[in-house]
C-alpha cells in the first residue's frame, strides 16, 4: 500500500523526538532495546507497550525499517531501527528523497555496533551526570553536556573537521591552543576532504566503468579513488604517521574525545577507543595512544594529561588487552626483563617514560556480550 507523503510527514512530526535520537545518538540506526531506554529515561512512553505501538506506526509509515540485529556471524534476539530516507530527510529538511542518501543493508555490522557502543556511553556516563546536576533528561540536555565536554562521541567518520573549526574558536580553550598549529592541521584536512571530494566526483563522471563489457577502463572506481587517499598514511613511516594524525584518523578507528578540560590551568584530555570488533591488538592501540597524545601536544600549548578507556565488549576481551598490555618485554639476547608490552610500543613511538607519566590507559567494558548478544551463546563465536 503506497503512503502519501502527507501522511509520512503527519507521523514525523509526532515522534520527532524518535527521529532526532536515532539520528543523533545513532547515526539513523539504534537498537530498539536502547532506544526504549531513552523513551523511559525521558519520559516520553509511558510503558512498553506505548512505546512499541509508537514504534510501529513509524515503520507502517515506511519511516523506519526493522530489523533484526546480526552480530558476529549470529542473529541475536533483538531488533534494530534504520531510519528510511523519508524520516532523514525530514530532519535534514531537503526538498525531496533524492536529496538524502539511504541507510543500506550493510554487509557488515560497523554502524550498528558503533552506535550500540556509543549510546552506551550515554547511558553509562552522561544520563548520570545529568540527573546527578538535578536536570530533567532530555535531548538538548544530553547534547549540551557533549558541547560542554568538547567531546567527538557524537561525530562521524570524516567528521573531524568540523570538530576543529568548532575548537578553534571556543572561549574557553583558545588562551591554550597552539593556534598555528590548530590551523595547519585544518588546511590539512581541508586538503584531503578536497582530494576525496574530487574522487567521488571524477568518478561519477566515469559512471564507474559501467557498459564498457571487457573494453572497460581500467580506470579507478569513485570508491578506489576515495579508499586510496584515506589508505596513504597506511604506507608512511612512523614519523610521518604522527605528523600526519589528526581527528579524522582517530575517529575512523572508533576512537573519540570524551572530554577536554581544564582543571588549575592544566589541559586534561579523556578519549575513548571502541573495540567493536574484538580484534583489536595491543600494538595497534598503542600506536594510536602514541599518535593521539603527539596530535595534541601539538594542538595544546603547555603540558597536557591523557587519559584513555580502551572500551571492550565484555570482561573476557578487556582482560585479554590488559594482559597483552601488562605483559613484560624481555630481551633477545641479554634475556633480561624489560618494560611492559604497552609501554615499549608507546616508548619505539616517542613516547619516553617521562611523557608516559602523563598518560593513563585504563581497559574496561560496557558488558556488550550479556546485555545484546544474548550472552553465552556469543561467547564462543566472539573469542575465535
Amino acid at each position: 500500500m503506497t503512503i502519501s507523503n502527507a501522511n509520512k510527514q503527519a507521523v514525523c512530526e509526532k515522534y520527532r523526538i524518535y527521529l532526532e535520537i536515532i539520528y543523533t545518538f545513532g547515526n539513523k540506526v539504534m537498537l530498539m532495546k536502547q532506544l526504549y531506554h531513552y523513551a523511559q529515561m525521558m519520559g516520553i512512553a509511558k510503558s512498553f507497550s506505548a512505546f512499541y505501538c509508537s514504534i510501529t506506526e513509524l515503520v507502517d509509515a515506511d519511516i523506519f525499517r526493522k530489523e533484526s540485529f546480526n552480530a558476529f556471524g549470529k542473529k541475536t534476539q533483538l531488533q534494530m531501527l534504520v531510519m528510511r530516507k523519508y524520516g532523514i530527510r525530514f530532519l535534514e529538511e531537503k526538498p525531496d528523497s533524492y536529496s538524502v542518501a539511504s541507510v543500506k543493508k550493510a554487509m557488515g555490522n560497523e554502524r550498528i555496533l558503533v552506535s550500540i557502543f556509543k549510546n552506551q556511553y550515554i547511558n553509562n556516563k552522561i544520563i548520570p551526570r545529568i540527573q546527578k546536576e538535578g536536570t530533567r533528561v532530555t535531548l538538548g540536555a544530553i547534547i549540551d553536556l557533549f558541547k560542554r565536554d568538547h567531546s567527538t562521541i557524537l561525530h562521524n567518520k570524516n567528521q573531524g573537521l568540523s570538530f576543529m573549526e568548532k575548537m578553534k574558536n571556543e572561549a574557553t580553550l583558545q588562551k591554550y591552543l597552539d593556534m598555528l598549529s590548530v590551523e595547519q592541521d585544518i588546511e590539512k584536512m581541508q586538503e584531503i576532504k578536497q582530494r576525496m571530494g574530487e574522487g567521488l566526483r571524477k568518478g561519477s563522471e566515469a559512471s564507474d566503468g559501467k557498459g564498457g563489457g571487457k573494453h572497460r577502463s581500467p580506470e579507478m572506481t569513485s570508491m578506489d579513488r576515495v579508499e586510496k587517499v584515506a589508505m596513504r598514511s597506511q604506507d608512511l613511516n612512523k614519523e610521518e604517521r604522527v605528523h600526519n594524525y589528526t581527528l579524522d584518523t582517530m575517529l575512523s578507528f572508533n576512537a573519540y574525545i570524551a572530554q577536554i578540560k581544564v582543571s588549575e590551568g592544566q589541559v586534561k584530555i579523556t578519549a575513548l577507543i571502541f573495540d567493536i570488533f574484538n580484534r583489536s591488538n595491543i600494538y595497534k592501540i598503542a600506536t594510536h595512544i602514541a599518535c593521539m597524545y603527539h596530535m595534541f601536544t601539538r594542538y595544546f600549548q603547555d603540558e597536557i594529561e591523557l587519559k584513555v578507556g580502551i572500551v571492550s565488549i565484555d570482561e573476557f576481551a578487556s582482560n585479554h588487552l590488559k594482559s597483552q598490555a601488562e605483559s613484560v618485554t624481555t630481551d633477545f639476547v641479554s634475556k633480561e626483563r624489560g618494560d611492559t608490552r604497552l609501554s615499549h610500543i608507546l616508548s619505539k613511538w616517542h613516547v619516553n617514560q617521562m611523557i608516559q607519566k602523563q598518560i593513563d590507559v585504563r581497559f574496561i567494558h560496557y558488558d556488550i556480550t550479556d546485555q545484546f548478544l544474548d550472552g553465552i551463546k556469543h561467547a564462543n563465536l566472539i573469542r575465535r
